[in-house]
């Protein structure tokens, strides 16, 4: 949240002893004095800042650890002006107005600790920058975003006539934000540079943790135990849920449960609620589940979420009618699904198992194969397709395969074994015997 009840920043509207420094140097300003060019600076010791971890902290009322300014002081609320503090007119960028932001005048830096307060971790800049209205079309400059050593963002050159550009930059692993304005390399003439509405995004102190593997049945809903640890006591707010994963989530699996509110320093234990698609296998699909606050990214941990295939399992009949040629039997077969989907139902087919059936034997499904979610009988008709050679065995144990079209399945949901037996009228004789 903005915090706008705090002082506002006096040291940005007090015109101090003129001193000058470039954009790139140290936090030690006590050198390169020059006060006949106009030039402007301050500088204050590190220390924990007011930032909160309750996400959008603004600039305007923190501390900066530097200000430097190449023609009067930085003003706050107003554009830059001339030397004298408080002399600037309303933030104005393409026409537009804005209450809050910084003035400043090339070659200009602004430095803060990202070091906030509760265990807050500062990981993201943003701002609006442009070249003042005031100055008309005249000016160039470019704005550029520091962390402790490296810069971060560059907006290129920038004049009176280029429009407003959005700033947003990642500041995770960085101990301080740096926010330079040069010349542009012709000058500091008419350099009048703002930053709207600078502010700072700062998150609360948490960890994730699951278990090492979690398995749901195809087309159920599923638990995810997870444990999340608050430790930025004054956070009050919410934390979503996302899950990244090295495959496409949403035809495998869905995050049901998006996040949840957190109410200061403590640890929970949820059961997040995960939907497993009917096209997931029992392989395990490898990721992260990640928390965010504030839109920005706070925890994450190792997701290993995999599928237990829904199985139908067929109660073959132990005796069956004699089998004749031209003359199909129609059996009907049990199916029990364990445990059953939420939205469908088990579509069977059958076939006899190459090199486990007697070549003379066909199976199939009488009608669509439909069985219900929650369990039917499936009808199969068996034939005899051709008479069986005299030294043919005429009795078998057949093996049938049994396939399943609705769920994703890395192999038959069912290898099973009926008696089958040809009547002696059947068997083939040769010519001449």
């Amino acid at each position: 949240m903005n915090r706008w009840w705090r002082p506002p920043l006096m040291l940005l509207t007090l015109a101090l002893a003129a001193c000058g420094q470039m954009p790139d140097s140290s936090l030690e300003a006590e050198s390169n004095v020059r006060p006949e060019e106009g030039n402007w600076a301050f500088t204050s010791q590190m220390k924990p800042q007011t930032l909160m971890p309750d996400g959008i902290n603004s600039l305007a009322y923190e501390r900066a650890l530097v200000a430097t300014n190449g023609w009067g002081p930085i003003e706050t609320d107003r554009s830059n002006g001339q030397q004298a503090g408080g002399d600037g007119k309303p933030l104005t960028l393409g026409g537009v107005q804005y209450p809050k932001g910084y003035g400043v005048h090339a070659p200009s830096e602004l430095s803060y600790s990202l070091a906030g307060a509760d265990r807050a971790r500062c990981v993201r800049f943003r701002a609006q920058i442009g070249v003042d209205d005031e100055v008309g079309t005249q000016g160039s400059v470019a704005f550029q975003v520091w962390g402790d050593t490296a810069k971060l963002y560059d907006s290129g050159l920038m004049t009176g006539e280029s429009a407003t550009q959005q700033v947003s930059v990642d500041l995770r692993g960085q101990s301080r934000v740096r926010l330079v304005v040069t010349d542009g390399g012709n000058g500091k003439s008419f350099d009048h540079a703002d930053w709207i509405n600078p502010v700072l995004v700062c998150v609360p102190d948490i960890t994730l943790s699951v278990p090492d593997e979690t398995r749901i049945y195809q087309d159920t809903h599923g638990t995810l135990p997870l444990t999340i640890t608050n430790n930025s006591k004054s956070f009050r707010g919410d934390v979503t849920y996302a899950v990244q994963s090295y495959y496409g989530t949403a035809e495998y699996f869905q995050l049901v449960s998006t996040g949840t509110r957190l109410t200061g320093a403590a640890q929970q234990v949820q059961a997040l609620r995960v939907y497993m698609g009917l096209h997931a296998t029992e392989d395990v699909f490898p990721g992260d589940l990640v928390a965010s606050v504030a839109g920005e990214e706070v925890a994450r941990t190792p997701l290993n979420l995999g599928t237990l295939e829904q199985q139908a399992v067929l109660h073959f009949p132990a005796t069956l009618p004699d089998l004749q040629v031209g003359k199909s039997v129609v059996i009907d077969v049990p199916v029990s699904v364990v445990p059953g989907g939420e939205t469908t139902g088990f579509n069977l087919a059958v076939r006899p198992n190459i090199g486990q059936a007697p070549d003379w034997l066909d199976a199939s499904v009488v009608g669509s194969g439909d069985i219900p979610r929650e369990g039917g009988i499936l009808q199969i008709k068996l034939t005899a397709t051709r008479a069986a050679w005299p030294d043919e065995a005429t009795e078998a144990e057949a093996q049938l395969r049994v396939y399943e079209q609705n769920f994703a399945h890395t192999y038959p949901v069912q290898i099973g074994s009926v008696p089958v037996r040809l009547t002696p009228a059947d068997i083939w004789v040769r010519a001449g015997k």
